[in-house]
């Protein structure tokens, strides 16, 4: 039997942000005029499956609340002007929406990415018309979600939009241990995709449900027993 509902994250699971992301690291730091991180710096760090301002304080921990706050703001005007044009998708994600809508089954996409930036940039790749349900970083501000692994999301977003829907039918797809601890968090069924961004080890130590290493071989998934 197959899942009902596909929960996607966005960054290294649908598309190939990570020269997009660094640029805009660079981009940023030489704006403040600070070094940026080194390339093995930055891939460290994004395989933790970090929200922007955490990677910021990674890389800057003397940087304060309302400082982070405005780098963010940096970072993401630099990623929306430059950078989106150096994302990719990954070979099959729009092949792979449009078969799931096809089969009748839904599809949502949370992000821990802004939700302005992700939109736009589902947008752009075709891939938008086939979302029900697209959640990111400032998505629903009156309620203050909180950004996975915890659940919070799950339950007062996903679960009332998709009431009909019942857990043992839901699939998260991710590449970050932040994906899996969610979906075990959420208690749903997880699907690693081994080519994102995140470290094997790690992600392979939390058991995922199904690891896949091509997209269109998703909807052959079955529900766990």
């Amino acid at each position: 039997m197959a899942y009902s509902l596909y929960l996607f994250d966005y960054d290294g699971t649908l598309c190939d942000t990570r020269h997009a992301i660094y640029y805009s690291f660079c981009r940023t730091f030489a704006h403040y005029r600070v070094p940026p991180p080194s390339l093995g710096e930055f891939e460290a760090a994004n395989k933790q499956g970090l929200v922007l301002g955490d990677m910021l304080r990674e890389f800057r921990p003397a940087l304060t609340p309302e400082e982070v706050a405005e780098w963010t703001l940096t970072y993401r005007k630099f990623y929306v002007q430059e950078a989106e044009a150096l994302v990719t998708p990954f070979p099959g994600a729009l092949a792979l929406f449009a078969r799931l809508a096809d089969e009748g089954r839904a599809i949502g996409v949370l992000s821990n990415k802004g939700a302005a930036v992700l939109e736009a940039s589902l947008g752009q790749h075709g891939l938008l018309p086939y979302v029900s349900l697209l959640i990111g970083d400032g998505s629903l501000p009156e309620k203050q979600l909180a950004r996975k692994p915890d659940p919070m999301v799950f339950h007062e977003v996903v679960q009332p939009h998709f009431e009909q829907v019942s857990p043992d039918q839901i699939l998260m797809v991710g590449d970050t241990p932040a994906d899996l601890e969610f979906a075990s968090n959420c208690g749903i069924d997880s699907c690693w995709v081994s080519f994102g961004f995140g470290d094997a080890g790690q992600c392979q130590a939390l058991a995922p449900t199904h690891t896949v290493d091509d997209l269109l071989a998703i909807p052959e998934l079955p529900v766990s027993a």
